[in-house]
């Protein structure tokens, strides 16, 4: 017991610097981050979206994309340069929370379908749902020229408007969404969506450096728009004044509308406004499409273009994208009866109030900012990661639970990574004490290698919670006719009605049967006995349901000795092509509680030489302090190895028996298949005849509680 406190002990300093360690790659893409992710996703959708997952990604390439959904699952890549440009590791998680959140709200917000036909018939020449009327004085030049090129079907003009399109429409549409979002969950979703909002129109260039850059003038004009929608505002630091500020002028009430209007209908027909007012800004492409298209095919150049404008853009995620790159259909979502209209209130789009949630997120950023020395990252700052930043200061809606999440999901991974850490060292150390292992003249040349699952795949836990309740219910019942036993033995007390002793028992004077003394044992820590399992699993285990019958004896007695405290170790042996093949299972100083799903790999595999394998195991439990060490070995014949057969075999193992009985290891050997008189000479004395397989694990089980009593 002294031993195993120490262990975990020692796991548990492992787990605390392994936390300090771990970089943002391995927290993001844990499992346990991404079940996070994926558990906001599915209370935030409900029903609609029965089956949806979050997957976290990992790509720094330049023109990655930041997130994006198929309307089954969410991509988001956690090395995007908005979520990485964030101080503490607090706000990359509520980053990532963010643009989990904005694709939520496509989901549940956008209308696909009518932005399908939208952006088809623009392609084929045409408005949808019909062409701007009462435009301001001025444009409507823009329009005829539009309407003209259409009804020509003029290919570069309405690819080019297309593109142009999606993109307004992705604007009006992200912002829309975003705000419904903000307004449904004011906690954690609506903390991340404002500081990428506020990061993302931070990194957009002014006006005056993107004409310097040589922006194409509608990605200018574009992200005019998109600062505006975002913050109510314009990155103008140079105060730039003249035709692009006065056409974002024009565009604003038109803006201004749509981001409050519930239908999104309104918001294709403000694109179509606004690719009227932004025609001369449009004009320059479409002449870059047309010569595109004499030397490439329409996809090609429809392709290059939307690559050009997400380069020059400031607009965080492209448009959601269905199978084979097409836009996703529409899942209905739950049918709810109500006699009430379900309205929204979106008094937040005021562009006054857009600024003052940017404010507001600048406020997050500076009180996590004054702490930035105890939550650097590699990517932004010197090249280490000294720690991360585990609550935030400010005193903003949902902070301390989302503080919380992320301290506990970076204790999880800390301590999955440290418990593989000790799992991989577990595995050396057993490899080198086999190493050490003199077996003998019967086999010398032969190497002794051992197998660990480190670490166990969701593929042997679901098979374990498959099988294992009847045969832990099976283990339960056997356990409670000596766990009172045991607990006495444990906690001492007085003993009364012996028939011999030292102390009268004045009050039992007047019984017949002589019980008439008593004795006071005093508690016992001591652990008595300490267990070890080896299965065969050669060839021949695989016949007749053997091999499968001896894994649910070791889940049985695995549980069992476990469950009463009681050390225990299961190997599996058979051959491979250096020579032994050993399979641990189940270990005395194992701590990752996988053990149990471990047991699910034992299998019928090539040949036994059951001489290595018992000296080894046997030399395993001989190293421990029980007064008591009972060695269990199940086969089904004799052993079969290249020049390790017959008698000579025999010898072997009767050595072996003997050698390690006067170490105190009691071995019994349970005979399961047809070789059950070879196996009784061999074992002798220590022979177990198991006549029917389904009395296998009850049959082993009783074995134990034998020498526990």
């Amino acid at each position: 017991m002294k031993k195993l406190n120490n262990t975990q002990k020692a796991l548990k300093r492992m787990i605390q610097d392994t936390e300090s360690k771990i970089t943002d790659e391995e927290l993001f893409l844990s499992s346990a981050f991404q079940k996070y992710q994926t558990s906001l996703a599915k209370a935030a959708t409900g029903r609609s979206r029965y089956g949806l997952q979050v997957l976290m990604e990992w790509d720094s390439s330049e023109n990655a994309d930041i997130a994006y959904t198929d309307n089954y699952k969410i991509h988001c890549n956690a090395a995007n340069p908005i979520t990485q440009s964030f101080p503490s590791r607090f706000l990359r998680s509520q980053s990532l929370t963010g643009l989990t959140g904005h694709e939520i709200g496509h989901l549940r917000y956008s209308d696909f379908a009518s932005l399908q036909l939208y952006l088809t018939n623009m392609e084929n020449g045409s408005f949808y749902p019909e062409a701007p009327d009462n435009l301001p004085s001025g444009y409507k030049a823009n329009l005829q020229d539009i309407l003209d090129a259409m009804e020509e079907k003029d290919n570069a003009t309405c690819l080019t408007l297309s593109r142009c399109a999606a993109q307004f429409n992705n604007i009006l549409e992200d912002i829309y969404i975003e705000a419904r979002m903000c307004e449904e969950y004011p906690g954690t979703f609506k903390q991340g969506i404002q500081i990428n909002n506020l990061r993302m129109s931070e990194l957009i260039p002014s006006i005056q450096e993107q004409i310097d850059c040589g922006y194409q003038p509608f990605s200018i004009m574009s992200n005019l728009i998109l600062s505006y929608c975002r913050t109510g505002n314009i990155n103008n630091r140079t105060n730039y004044s003249g035709e692009y500020t006065d056409t974002l002028s024009d565009c604003m009430d038109y803006i201004d509308d749509a981001l409050i209007a519930t239908q999104g209908k309104e918001r294709l027909r403000a694109s179509n406004y606004l690719l009227v007012l932004c025609w001369n800004y449009i004009q320059p492409m479409v002449e870059l499409t047309r010569e595109s298209l004499k030397k490439q095919d329409s996809t090609q150049v429809g392709d290059a273009l939307e690559d050009l404008l997400r380069k020059e853009s400031g607009s965080g995620s492209p448009l959601p994208t269905g199978k084979n790159g097409g836009i996703p259909k529409n899942i209905p979502g739950p049918t709810v009866k109500s006699k009430t209209p379900i309205t929204c209130d979106l008094s937040g789009l005021d562009p006054n109030y857009r600024q003052d949630a940017i404010n507001q997120a600048e406020k997050v950023l500076q009180e996590e900012g004054g702490r930035i020395e105890l939550a650097k990252t590699t990517a932004v700052l010197d090249g280490n990661n000294p720690g991360i930043t585990y609550a935030s200061q400010y005193a903003g809606s949902g902070y301390e639970n989302a503080a919380n999440d992320l301290a506990r999901i970076l204790n999880d991974v800390a301590t999955e990574k440290a418990q593989n850490d000790y799992e991989q060292e577990l595995t050396e150390d057993l490899q080198k004490s086999a190493d050490e292992i003199h077996y003998g003249n019967a086999h010398a040349g032969i190497h002794v290698t051992i197998h660990r699952i480190n670490p166990v795949s969701d593929f042997f836990i679901k098979s374990y919670q498959t099988v294992a309740s009847p045969l832990l219910r099976t283990s339960k019942r056997l356990q409670s006719s000596i766990l009172p036993l045991l607990k006495e033995e444990a906690e001492g007390g007085k003993q009364k009605n012996l028939l011999f002793g030292k102390r009268l028992d004045m009050r039992a004077l007047h019984r017949k049967d002589g019980g008439i003394f008593t004795r006071t044992r005093l508690p016992d820590e001591e652990q008595k006995l300490s267990v070890g399992l080896l299965v065969d699993e050669s060839g021949s285990m695989g016949w007749g349901d053997r091999i499968t019958h001896a894994r649910k004896t070791a889940i049985v007695l695995y549980d069992f000795c476990m469950s009463l405290g009681i050390p225990i170790t299961i190997y599996g042996h058979s051959t491979d092509s250096k020579g032994v093949a050993l399979y641990s299972y189940a270990e005395f100083d194992s701590l990752d509680a996988s053990d149990r799903y471990r047991l699910m790999d034992m299998s019928a595999r090539n040949g036994n030489r059951d001489g290595a394998a018992l000296r080894y195991v046997a030399e395993h439990l001989a190293k421990r302090p029980e007064s008591q060490k009972l060695l269990i070995i199940i086969s089904d014949g004799q052993p079969a190895d290249c020049g390790y057969s017959g008698t000579e075999a025999e010898a072997d193992l009767r050595g072996i028996k003997n050698e390690y009985r006067k170490r105190g290891i009691v071995i019994f050997a349970a005979a399961i298949g047809d070789d059950k008189e070879n196996i009784r000479r061999i074992y002798q004395d220590g022979f177990l005849d198991i006549t029917k397989l389904e009395d296998l694990p009850k049959n082993m089980t009783q074995l134990v509680k034998q020498y526990l009593k």
